[in-house]
């Protein structure tokens, strides 16, 4: 049975409020001819013309347009290749099933059809990227029903069967890992490659991932196929997990062999610097093959793949691992020089069965940490590295070059060794953090960011870049006032909805949506030039939304008949909304159940408990899901009527008075709900909150506190939404919309409400955790959850209170035993909670004392 694995990380948060706008530019622009996109320069990004000297993303599961849209921010960040998943045809569904192909050919297959690859090919060649195409050729699917006609003769596999000795070599050549093992030393099969190589590279594949590699022999060993098949120019590079058998010595020549025609993995290396940092240790090896005598320009590593993250705890379990002790691996891994690394994109679910093919993984490759070591890779190329460890951290030194740093765990002040002297001495700007470094001929310090990574080098200056702020988002007021920025750059133009170019002045504000209908979408494009380069045009898209919106899914139990039905939420970015197996849906009859959609939710798994559906993309709008698939749903969302409801449902506790609002007195004193503190609860307090919610505003503390209607430390659409309820005179279960908090008794107002059943309650001691802001944030937020459940609040979590001196707090919830300090894009690692009123500070936790 599939389950959803719990996830206690946060790595990126998602857009709060879905839906759609247009634009409207208020003021008088003046207004110049269009000009069509720029033309991308194959060397604007400074990658390199060959795979092995560069770095690679792996698109793992991705379909080929999905890549082909990503590729101007895959360029940005310094990836000179693409990995994507095998391109022979193998149906759609489940990840493992692209490993079982019929055929050596291109086919169509859950990433994609031949004309998208060679779409995709075309495209990155624009950019200077090079495509790697993962094959398959060890074998083919299991049950040989379905694979080529002319390779089912018996004369073409290995009849050994499974149960493989893995220090046999023959038999880790000749046995079924799960599949019967093909005869790659048949010269018919090694033509049937062959011509699959020969068709990959004429729709413009630049390199090869072969997958399997260790179980397909050498020459040495009686079996040609690496000599045959790598003869077209083409980039090779094999998967060989471990070693090329379990021996623990013995196997070296027969690893160099491999190197004589392909690039190798290293992955035993990989294995040992994320379980280092997983730990809070910096990594003591500098290698593995590497010190068994295989040339470092033979050599690829990594801190995760898809064999470590897709195989549940079959092969590795990256998944447990948190991002950022990756992204600490793959610093060490991508700064080192001749070796190329991987750098992999993780899918949505950890689960193996769950995991599907055509499903777009993280974005989190754009991050500065990993674009600014991909960019110290290429631009250390062929410099000597000295790797060493030295105050707790990784120190991989570049002579005459620069250096990257990574710590154990953590970040703050560091004093390390300029290992060999080799760092060039001078005063540098970290490029991850912006903090200061000095390197002299024996040392390099400074302060190392959230991230943990510091990278430090004279870099080249940036290429030209446009923004606008905020990002591309959702909101729910009549218009939105927008910002828009350049850097590196003397000029920049802005379009509205692919309309003209206009030029604007760096922090020129532009307004957008007035008077627009909600569901209407504007996108505005930006654009800079230093006067040499120009910036690709960059896309924000803006969507102007109804407030009193309510997005639910449904249901449809008529074949089910389940007792009773869950629903389980999840997000893009791993964060669970719910804890398996999620919340308990409301029965509408007739076997209909609907829910409402959690903030960010993106995934859904219908469940009972046991019997359960796939995972579940969810549809746009409100939707049902009947039959197998999403069908339009329709229900009745709170609106604020125009008349006063004739009957009124009274509340059976005083957690809503039934006449006049109460007034806000004295000033200490916080009314739930009211969330513009005007001392009365409207629709306008509704509104304020998602506007909150969707990133338009800011709150005030005591606002925060009134906005929190549902006291669940999350600021939601369900607390907006239990706001319009009580405008309306609806009683919703757990609001306390209506009530004060504080230790002084609320005032009663001119007219008679409902008295209170209970005394509120007195001031309690309160639990406060502590953060000292030394990388100087300009907003310090705090993320928390517990070892039981994640369902605390939506990242990046909410503001800590500033107390001064660069010092921040948050009172802890009951049972929260972690937290994740960020400011919406850089962040700390996830830290156990020691105890209460602790401080974090320069990466270590101390007892607070003011």
């Amino acid at each position: 049975m599939k389950t959803k694995s719990k996830i206690l990380s946060a790595i990126l948060s998602v857009s709060i409020l879905s839906a759609s706008l247009s634009a409207f530019v208020s003021g008088s622009l003046g207004v110049q001819a269009a000009e069509s996109s720029p033309t991308v320069s194959a060397n604007k990004y400074r990658l390199k013309d060959n795979i092995q000297d560069g770095v690679i993303l792996h698109c793992f599961d991705w379909t080929y347009n999905d890549i082909k849209a990503e590729l101007p921010k895959i360029a940005k960040a310094g990836f000179t290749s693409i990995q994507t998943s095998p391109a022979q045809p193998n149906g759609t569904g489940t990840w493992y099933w692209l490993y079982q192909p019929i055929s050596f050919s291109i086919g169509t297959n859950g990433v994609g059809t031949k004309a998208e690859l060679q779409s995709l090919c075309d495209e990155a060649e624009k950019y200077g990227i090079k495509i790697i195409v993962d094959v398959v050729a060890n074998h083919l699917r299991g049950d040989h029903n379905n694979i080529d006609d002319d390779l089912k003769p018996s004369e073409y596999w290995h009849t050994f069967g499974g149960g493989i000795d893995w220090k046999n070599r023959w038999q880790v050549t000749h046995g079924s890992i799960g599949m019967p093992d093909i005869a790659t030393e048949n010269p018919y099969v090694q033509q049937k490659v062959c011509n699959y190589v020969q068709e990959l590279k004429s729709v413009g594949v630049d390199g090869l991932r072969w997958d399997a590699a260790k179980h397909i022999g050498v020459p040495s060993e009686g079996d040609d196929f690496w000599k045959s098949v790598t003869q077209y120019g083409l980039y090779n590079y094999g998967e060989i997990l471990g070693g090329p058998d379990d021996r623990s010595t013995g196997n070296e020549d027969i690893m160099k062999e491999y190197t004589d025609y392909i690039s190798v993995t290293d992955s035993n290396y990989g294995k040992e610097l994320r379980d280092s940092f997983n730990s809070g240790k910096a990594p003591n090896s500098s290698g593995n093959w590497s010190e068994k005598g295989i040339s470092n320009d033979k050599l690829l590593y990594w801190g995760e793949s898809h064999d470590t993250w897709s195989n549940n705890k079959d092969w590795g379990f990256s998944n447990e691992m948190s991002q950022n002790v990756i992204d600490r691996a793959y610093a060490v891994a991508a700064s080192r020089n001749k070796v190329t690394a991987l750098y992999f994109s993780r899918p949505s679910s950890t689960n193996k069965e769950s995991i599907k093919m055509g499903e777009k993984g993280s974005t989190h490759f754009t991050s500065s940490e990993v674009a600014q070591i991909n960019k110290f890779h290429n631009a250390m190329d062929g410099k000597a590295d000295y790797y060493t460890v030295s105050d707790g951290c990784s120190v991989i030194t570049r002579k005459d070059g620069g250096a990257v740093i990574v710590k154990g765990s953590g970040s703050g002040e560091v004093s390390v060794e300029n290992g060999g002297g080799y760092a060039k001495p001078g005063t540098y700007t970290d490029a991850v953090s912006g903090n200061t470094f000095t390197i002299t001929s024996s040392t390099i310090s400074g302060t190392i960011g959230s991230s943990g990574i510091a990278v430090v080098y004279e870099a080249e200056p940036e290429e030209p870049s446009a923004s606008v702020t905020p990002g591309s988002t959702n909101y729910d007021t009549d218009e939105l006032t927008l910002t828009l920025n350049f850097k590196d750059a003397k000029n920049a133009q802005y379009s509205i909805d692919n309309g003209e170019f206009v030029n604007y002045t760096n922090g020129q504000q532009i307004t957008i949506g007035t008077n627009l209908p909600y569901d209407t979408v504007t996108t505005v494009t930006v654009k800079a030039s230093d006067g040499k380069t120009t910036s690709d045009p960059e896309t924000y898209t803006y969507t102007k939304i109804d407030p009193n919106a309510v997005k639910v899914v449904a249901y449809d139990n008529s074949s089910t008949k389940w007792s009773k039905v869950n629903a389980y939420f999840w997000s893009d970015d791993n964060k669970e909304m719910t804890s398996w197996p999620g919340k308990k849906m409301t029965d509408k009859g007739n076997d209909i159940f609907d829910i409402e959609v959690p903030d960010g939710a993106e995934y859904v798994i219908f469940n009972n408990g046991n019997s359960q559906t796939d995972d579940l993309r969810i549809a746009d709008g409100n939707k049902i899901y009947s039959n197998g698939s999403w069908q339009n749903y329709s229900t009745v969302k709170p609106t604020q009527p125009t008349t006063a409801p004739t009957t009124t449902v009274q509340p059976t506790t005083a957690t809503q008075p039934a006449t006049t609002q109460p007034v806000t007195e004295p000033s200490n004193r916080i009314l739930i709900g009211d969330v513009d503190l005007n001392g009365t609860i409207t629709i306008s307090d509704s509104t304020e909150a998602q506007r909150y919610i969707s990133h338009i505003s800011t709150l005030s503390d005591d606002a925060l506190i009134a906005a929190d209607v549902n006291k669940d430390s999350v600021i939601s659409v369900k607390d907006a939404t239990m706001i319009q309820a009580y405008v309306v005179k609806i009683t919703v279960e757990d609001s306390y919309c209506g009530t004060y908090t504080g230790n002084i008794e609320p005032t009663q107002p001119a007219t008679t409400v409902t008295e209170p059943t209970t005394e509120p309650t007195s001031i309690q001691t309160k639990n406060y955790v502590y953060f000292n802001n030394t990388d100087n944030w300009s907003t310090v937020n705090i993320y928390v959850w517990s070892s039981t459940d994640s369902n605390y609040m939506s990242w990046p979590g909410v503001a800590m209170e500033s107390i001064g001196n660069n010092t921040y707090r948050f009172e802890l919830p009951d049972g929260v035993d972690y937290a994740i300090f960020n400011d919406g894009s850089k962040q700390t690692g996830d830290l156990k909670i020691p105890d209460v009123n602790m401080i974090y500070s320069n990466g270590q936790w101390s007892k607070y004392s003011e």
